[in-house]
């Protein structure tokens, strides 16, 4: 008895998921951008409390959009913050401003889904929380972007279409783009290609990022051509619950992790469990003090 009920405790803590969030994952949310609130294909500016550097000029505005990414400044030649970088890149690095792309696809806000904005002084922090997309409004999505003083940023997935019925191909008619990009493109050098942001590496350019074509795999274009350039399909997505860390270095260029869980990144402790979960861990540790004391009265001594 004691033994099956030791079993039922291990499979209730470790079978629930117990570190399902990011290893960086700010739960205050902070203000909600209410112009942004029950819509689609919209984008609003903020300003930050402190100066935000990248690639060797500081920042203040922020124009925050509905498809899951960032551009400071200005909204760029386009004047527009737009969901098909995946199809159309040379939008994405050649718009003449910085853009961060946590999770750039078509969403959409007209029936739920809440955009937040929370400035702490030396970071600020953009939530998009339970999101839909264009294709399904109430197939939902939850994911951060970070922005420090120090130039470092964090991109943290906490529910990507995870849910029971929720499908990363189904629920999206566009592909996924994430990574960061100085805007400048051709000035500053070749088109950069693609990288890896499960793993960690140097990146000497300013323009690092990743992508997930819409329903076959390399099937990702450049210019609105669908030339096939790489990516794979959205399914194989595989940054949720996890963190992509971008931390500048000197001379230019960014030190790039990416992590799985559990564990630290960039030298920040590892995820807490929730309440939920704690409660499970409280169940757990019941039900083994349980079982210690029925075996005790069936095995005296």
């Amino acid at each position: 008895m004691f033994i099956r009920i030791c079993l039922l405790s291990f499979a209730l803590l470790f079978g629930t998921s117990v570190w399902a969030i990011p290893p960086i994952w700010e739960p205050v949310f902070g203000p909600e951008i209410v112009e942004l609130t029950g819509e689609d294909d919209d984008y609003e500016d903020v300003t930050l409390s402190f100066s935000f550097p990248f690639d060797g000029t500081n920042y203040t505005t922020v124009w925050v959009g509905t498809n899951g990414g960032i551009q400071l400044n200005t909204l760029g030649d386009d004047g527009d913050i737009d969901y098909d970088h995946w199809e159309y890149m040379e939008e994405f690095i050649s718009d003449l401003e910085p853009s961060i792309a946590g999770l750039n696809t078509d969403l959409d806000l007209s029936t739920t889904g809440t955009i937040h904005f929370n400035d702490f002084g030396d970071r600020a922090v953009f939530t998009w929380n339970e999101v839909g997309t264009n294709e399904n409004e109430t197939a939902l999505i939850t994911f951060q972007i970070q922005i420090e003083d120090t130039g470092r940023i964090v991109l943290g997935y906490n529910g990507v279409l995870d849910d029971p019925g929720e499908d990363l191909i189904t629920d999206l008619d566009e592909g996924i783009v994430v990574g960061i990009t100085d805007g400048l493109w051709p000035d500053n050098g070749t088109e950069p290609g693609l990288s890896d942001l499960t793993s960690s590496f140097f990146g000497a350019s300013p323009n690092i990022y990743d992508r997930w074509c819409n329903d076959i795999a390399n099937s990702c274009g450049f210019d609105g051509n669908d030339n096939g350039l790489p990516g794979p399909v959205n399914t194989a997505f595989d940054l949720d619950q996890s963190n992509v860390v971008f931390t500048p270095v000197p001379g230019g260029g960014f030190d790039v992790s990416g992590t799985g869980i559990p564990g630290p990144v960039g030298g920040d402790s590892q995820a807490i469990p929730t309440l939920g979960q704690w409660g499970l861990i409280l169940l757990s540790l019941m039900l083994v003090a349980l079982g210690a004391g029925q075996y005790r009265r069936i095995y005296p001594g």
